[in-house]
């Protein structure tokens, strides 16, 4: 937005230059509005922000959280334009998870051990516009964790800056007195650190290593003092603990000495370097990326001599961070990222034509079944109008007859700049397209103060009512098609799932689909099988399918999963999408055993369920249990010889088992499964 900013800024000195007081005031009212930045953190992770937050101030409204609860994420997310999330850790896992981080404008900055553990994988990086990386390498390591991460979000290298107006290069020279700043603990490398140090004091009891940090592991403190004992060296460590004033301590050394075998940068090597002192550095993992190799060594006993060397320039080592690592570069790498941030989309690869074509193929009506409607005394009972991308609306509703009979009309692509719309097919073909866009003008038209991106109707006084009664559950569980329960996204989750569902169904095949919920599943494939059974445990369930969705091979039973009405061996395949969840464990066994019982011989169960480990800190109050895959795995076992899995991640099926997977999807049989690879993704993991 300030790229935007500056443009108006830069027409307006061009078109208004002759009137020079209305320009100011033009110009002022531009500048007052700054966008709202939140950097989330944990409590004392924050010592690499300061600089930033402080470069940042002038042009954005800025807010630093240390983040002791959840709750900070969802109020400061609200506040904010931008979010910033400093470490790939378990606060930007829960704050891209969250609804509204599809809203809102979010980067992480990834420092160097995220990229070692999984808590990248637990990132919902569909939602995060930038990842910074501080070193290309860690590129590596996440690709190694997430293949196709890359397809997700946008990866930036932006190294590490320093404030070089806080360390004042001094010429120095070689000299006795080596610095080491930074915690130790095993990474540190301690050990080559003491050595390095032994072999100098062997050859000039002159040489000091001095300590700014603290030990971060027990056993490595044990050790630490323990070999200064063995080795003599006592008088020649001293350990002086964190420095407020790092420049100032480092005002009488020569040398800085870095032993770690892995860092992404190094703040302590590259401050010292900015005061003048002779860098000397191991050369660990990638260091090459980092520091000339001129700064590094292999052995203990280069280290010594790099030491040893007369050859000393202090200019040099300052020039080499100025060049490299400054903080003007950095600072203005973030801002150029910030200013060139896209305006939010969901990066699902959800192209608008993709998403137009999947929900058209969920359609269950023909034109003749929209001829057939009786629209004496009609209305709209309920209905959306939903952005999907600028200016352009998904717009859905019911309408109700007076018999109770009713038609979900879904799928009206609206342009409001162009006053375009896109119906589907089977509205553009029937006799009846009128009353629909008559219907459809009532909805275009409506204002609303509500700032959503999507925005509800009710007109039916019987469904309010309800909804006022039950809204926890319509939020959670309850998402009526064409309403403000059922957000596209959550649509197109659905709608994967059957389609998927669907290439195991022939036409000659019994299905039944429990539980069956509102009966748009049972409805989508009622033309893909020879007969569907849609049960579900809800009365009003039943009646809405019945009332909504009028074809003559659908059966719509009140029913309990875990007591099937049905003779043995009845069908050829059953449909159980989000059930599982909503059992409690004493009745899980009696829902597989009933399915089982109930499927032909070599019958299929497609089946899915929330996965819990992509659903931490999301505590839905209607699931009694949710499972992650070894769960899941151990219990379908029992009760199934073949089992192949798919994950649901952003909106597809893909094939094998994913952690990062919103659902599990599995298909189970006591026989052999045939699976068609050329139209499914690839084949499911089997597990055995």
């Amino acid at each position: 937005m300030e790229g935007s900013l500056e443009k108006i800024e830069k027409q307006l000195k061009n078109e208004l230059i002759s009137d020079d007081e209305n320009l100011k005031e033009d110009v002022s009212s531009v500048r007052s509005y700054k966008l709202k930045l939140v950097f989330f953190v944990k409590k004392g992770l924050d010592s690499f922000l300061g600089d930033i937050i402080k470069g940042l101030s002038q042009e954005y409204e800025v807010q630093k959280i240390i983040t002791t609860e959840y709750k900070q994420i969802d109020e400061g997310m609200k506040w904010a334009d931008i979010c910033w999330f400093e470490w790939c850790d378990e606060l930007i896992s829960y704050g891209s998870r969250l609804e509204i981080a599809k809203e809102k404008k979010i980067i992480c900055r990834l420092h160097r051990y995220e990229a070692l553990t999984e808590n990248p994988i637990n990132v919902e990086w569909r939602n995060v516009e930038k990842l910074i990386i501080v070193i290309p390498h860690l590129k590596n390591f996440l690709l190694s964790l997430i293949p196709d991460i890359e397809d997700k979000v946008d990866i930036v290298t932006i190294v590490n800056g320093v404030n070089l107006d806080k360390y004042k290069m001094v010429e120095r020279r070689a000299g006795f007195n080596i610095a080491y700043v930074g915690w130790i603990h095993s990474r540190k490398n301690p050990v080559l650190l003491l050595q390095i140090i032994n072999e100098l004091v062997k050859m000039d009891k002159r040489y000091k290593l001095y300590i700014a940090g603290e030990f971060q592991d027990l056993l490595i403190k044990l050790y630490w003092y323990d070999q200064i004992n063995k080795l003599g060296i006592e008088k020649n460590i001293i350990f002086e603990g964190w420095q407020e004033d790092v420049s100032t301590w480092l005002e009488d050394k020569n040398y800085i000495l870095s032993t770690s075998i892995h860092e992404s940068f190094g703040y302590g090597i590259a401050e010292a370097m900015s005061k003048g002192l002779k860098p000397i550095i191991h050369n660990f993992l990638f260091a090459e990326e980092i520091w000339d190799e001129k700064f590094m060594f292999n052995s203990i006993s280069e280290a010594v001599e790099m030491i040893c060397d007369k050859n000393y320039n202090s200019s040099e080592y300052r020039l080499f961070i100025e060049n490299k690592y400054s903080l003007d570069e950095q600072l203005g790498k973030i801002k150029d990222l910030l200013i060139n941030l896209p305006e939010k989309r969901h990066k699902e690869n959800l192209y608008l034509n993709y998403v137009i074509d999947m929900f058209n193929r969920f359609i269950p009506y023909s034109s003749k079944d929209l001829d057939d409607f009786n629209f004496d005394e009609y209305h709209i009972s309920i209905g959306k109008r939903e952005i999907i991308i600028d200016n352009v609306y998904l717009i859905e509703f019911i309408v109700r007859n007076k018999f109770n009979k009713q038609l979900i009309i879904t799928n009206i692509i609206y342009d409001m700049n162009t006053n375009k719309v896109i119906f589907p097919a089977y509205i553009l073909k029937s006799k009846n397209f009128n009353k629909i866009s008559e219907l459809l003008n009532l909805l275009k038209v409506i204002k609303t103060d509500l700032s959503s991106n999507i925005e509800g109707y009710i007109f039916d006084s019987e469904i309010l009512e309800e909804i006022e009664k039950n809204k926890l559950a319509y939020i959670w569980e309850r998402g009526i098609p064409a309403s403000q329960f059922m957000p596209a996204l959550g649509w197109l989750r659905i709608v994967e799932r059957y389609n998927f569902a669907t290439n195991f169904i022939k036409n000659s095949d019994m299905v039944l689909e429990a539980a069956s919920g509102f009966g748009y599943g049972a409805a989508y494939i009622h033309d893909k099988c020879k007969k569907v059974y849609a049960l579900d445990l809800m009365e009003e369930n039943i009646e809405f399918g019945q009332c909504s969705y009028n074809f003559n091979n659908i059966n719509w039973i009140k029913g309990d999963v875990t007591k099937l009405p049905f003779e043995d061996n009845k069908f050829d395949v059953y449909i159980s999408f989000e059930t599982l969840e909503h059992l409690s464990l004493n009745l899980v066994e009696k829902y597989f055993k009933e399915a089982v019982r109930v499927l032909k011989e070599n019958g299929i169960m497609i089946i899915s369920t929330p996965n819990k480990e992509g659903r931490k800190n999301i505590n839905n109050p209607f699931h009694i249990k949710e499972y992650n895959f070894c769960e899941f795995n151990e219990l379908l076992k029992k009760y199934f010889s073949n089992i192949y899995y798919y994950s649901a991640i952003n909106y597809k099926i893909e094939s094998g088992v994913r952690d990062n997977a919103v659902n599990m999807v599995s298909v189970c049989s006591n026989s052999t499964i045939k699976v068609d690879t050329n139209a499914l993704p690839n084949n499911g993991d089997k597990v055995i």
